[in-house]
């Protein structure tokens, strides 16, 4: 069976395209500050030295061709905080479980971030427990973390807490770190905006957020469902409903529309992701809006 970083590679490849994949790598070294190698002073050209690293101002006034030098890249700190609640077991609208939709977004942000050398861990967590995996570029490493993510998602597990989980991570870290927040819209709009806020003095945050399946969906329309938070069982007959179809998509769009805002207005960006076929695509969007939003 294929890890999970191969199976990001090969939706990369199929569905973003090359060109997509070298952007999405692009912008994600431009959000990171400092991702490029920072400058240190200026000296005079010698043979051989990258013409791209002449400085044209500075040569200019001094009518001596002078390039930049760089001190050493840095590695970045990326931390993926997810939510391990029972209702990560629920489907996502593709009829996938939107556990497994979550874990291909970590995917995504584990494999960009070491094709730049930086550092990733995880922590995931519910009601009742959290768990850490310390920062590290180790493949092995983080396919495991991923699968024990993924492997503690239960439809019979404890509900989930996202608010205990940011708790953990603003008492349980000092190191200043840019936090990839993987939950859904239901658990989003219990976020605590105080602590959001909190979190943004030492750390930069980016939510993802993955899509509830509604209850309508074509896809499960072949027999009756239930909700896991409530256990109420929805037949048949209810779910074909029309009307009842318009309604929740209505009530879904304001629901994240309220959730995004919010988060934005708190400088945080955020995306949402309906399926692993669309997470690259809603991913590098983020991050393109992450890039813009630093600059405001």
């Amino acid at each position: 069976m294929p890890g999970y970083l191969v199976k990001v590679r090969k939706r990369m490849d199929i569905y973003a395209q090359r060109r997509v994949r070298n952007v999405l790598a692009g912008n994600y070294g431009s959000v990171f500050k400092g991702r490029s190698m920072d400058f240190d002073d200026l000296r005079e050209y010698s043979y051989g030295d990258d013409v791209k690293d002449i400085d044209w101002k500075a040569t200019a006034r001094s009518r001596t061709i002078m390039i930049r030098r760089y001190i050493a890249v840095r590695k970045h700190n990326i931390m993926i905080v997810a939510d391990s609640g029972n209702s990560m077991a629920g489907l996502a609208p593709s009829g996938e479980k939107k556990s497994e939709v979550a874990t291909f977004c970590a995917g995504v942000v584990s494999y960009v971030a070491q094709k730049h050398g930086d550092l990733v861990g995880m922590v995931y967590g519910n009601q009742s427990e959290n768990k850490r995996y310390a920062m590290k570029e180790d493949t092995p490493y983080i396919e495991n973390f991923l699968k024990k993510y993924e492997q503690a998602v239960d439809v019979d597990g404890p509900n989930s807490d996202i608010n205990a989980l940011l708790t953990y991570i603003s008492k349980s870290f000092r190191e200043r770190m840019f936090l990839i927040i993987i939950t859904d819209p239901t658990s989003a709009a219990t976020l605590d905006r105080e602590l959001v806020r909190r979190l943004n003095v030492r750390h930069e945050q980016m939510f993802i957020l993955v899509e509830d399946s509604p209850v309508t969906n074509k896809m499960l329309l072949g027999g009756d469902a239930s909700d896991i938070n409530e256990h109420i069982r929805l037949p048949h007959y209810f779910r074909a409903n029309k009307k009842i179809a318009k309604a929740e998509d209505d009530f879904r769009r304001v629901l994240t529309s309220k959730i995004q805002k919010g988060l934005y207005r708190l400088g945080v960006v955020s995306t949402t992701v309906d399926s692993s076929e669309r997470a690259v695509p809603q991913i590098f969007k983020m991050l393109e809006e992450q890039k813009h939003a630093r600059h405001k």
